[in-house]
């Protein structure tokens, strides 16, 4: 093969990179619109939290967008969720936990589901996370460590970067606690963070003693 004769081949296949990734932008906006996923993981207590999904489609009317919200919907149920749609382009999902284990299952198992069904799915793309929780305890405080990784190389646009931002057709980002993460789409996005939570138990052990040894110190200055 000449030199002239390589050289096009290379540049015929990053054309067609090119126009596959615009196929990919034209479908995306024809299908759903623009995307707005804000995902959210809060923790009242180690034995009390919840996770949340904000969900905005611009295209809420073609049968893509709705086949989406369909199956989050039926995942929603699946871990005892609750799905509460605000309008037809806007829904919210809440997902109760009782304790870290329960939320790393819960979360893992929503998603699976989510993706699994993606990959029989030729309009949407499959994304892939896991959420991993480690807990370690003192006597008055619970450390929580969250680990989570979602590859969201799906949703990148191969060779067309330069003419559209994948951020500006996927809004995405995690919550935890009130610290706030962008995800990248078109990239593999991990998060490490940890956070300390109050045990009741620990808590409530210090003032049963405090008031016995104030009750205590009180008689003690009756009797005299």
């Amino acid at each position: 093969m000449t030199g002239s004769a390589q050289f096009g081949k290379i540049m015929g296949t990053r054309a067609w990179r090119v126009v596959r990734s615009l196929a990919l932008i034209f479908c995306c906006i024809l299908m759903t619109g623009c995307v707005d996923y804000q995902l959210g993981v809060t923790l009242d207590s180690p034995h009390s939290g919840e996770i949340t999904q904000h969900i905005q489609l611009t295209n809420q009317s073609n049968p893509t967008a709705q086949d989406l919200l369909k199956r989050i919907r039926q995942q929603t149920r699946s871990v005892d969720g609750h799905y509460k749609a605000l309008s037809q382009k806007e829904v919210v999902v809440t997902i109760p936990f009782h304790n870290a284990t329960e939320l790393e299952e819960k979360f893992n198992r929503f998603f699976a589901a989510n993706s699994e069904q993606d990959q029989g799915s030729n309009s949407l793309p499959t994304i892939v996370s896991n959420l991993q929780v480690i807990q370690s305890n003192a006597l008055l405080f619970e450390r929580d460590r969250l680990i989570f990784d979602i590859d969201l190389s799906a949703l990148g646009l191969e060779g067309a970067e330069s003419l559209v931002d994948p951020g500006k057709l996927f809004n995405l980002g995690l919550t935890v606690n009130g610290t706030a993460w962008t995800l990248k789409a078109g990239q593999k996005n991990h998060i490490d963070t940890d956070f300390w939570l109050p045990m009741p138990l620990g808590w409530g052990a210090i003032a049963i003693v405090a008031l016995v040894a104030g009750g205590t110190v009180l008689r003690r200055r009756s009797a005299i």
